[in-house]
């Protein structure tokens, strides 16, 4: 009698090498998505910055005792800036000297500083 199919030994052996790749590469994928958060949230910082330098310029740079420039006042230059929700923005100041501001990410820990 001639019977086909695989064999318990090969069922287990092809289950212990797919269960090595997925310990391999959950980590890398996770170690990517952290990547890409912080990915999103430095490139909204950046666009931000150029919003805000467009906005003290149009503003003639007089922007005395400085303030905060909220994130309406730079939509109106940049509508793209809230591109991804989870990017939360906290400004600081904007005056003569340069100005401040922040990023982060929902799904990161990492904040990133932004001044000029």
């Amino acid at each position: 009698m001639n019977k086909k199919g695989f064999t318990l030994i090969e069922l287990m052996i092809v289950v212990a090498i797919i269960g090595i790749l997925a310990l391999i590469a959950i980590p890398n994928f996770m170690s990517l998505r952290a990547r890409a958060y912080n990915a999103s949230s430095k490139s909204a910082g950046r666009n931000a910055k150029l919003s805000q330098e467009v906005w003290y310029n149009e503003a003639g740079g007089d922007v005395s005792g400085g303030y905060a420039v909220g994130l309406q006042w730079l939509l109106s230059f940049d509508r793209n800036l809230t591109d991804d929700t989870d990017v939360t923005f906290l400004f600081g100041t904007c005056n003569s000297s340069g100005y401040t501001f922040t990023t982060s990410h929902a799904n990161s820990a990492e904040t990133f500083f932004f001044t000029d």
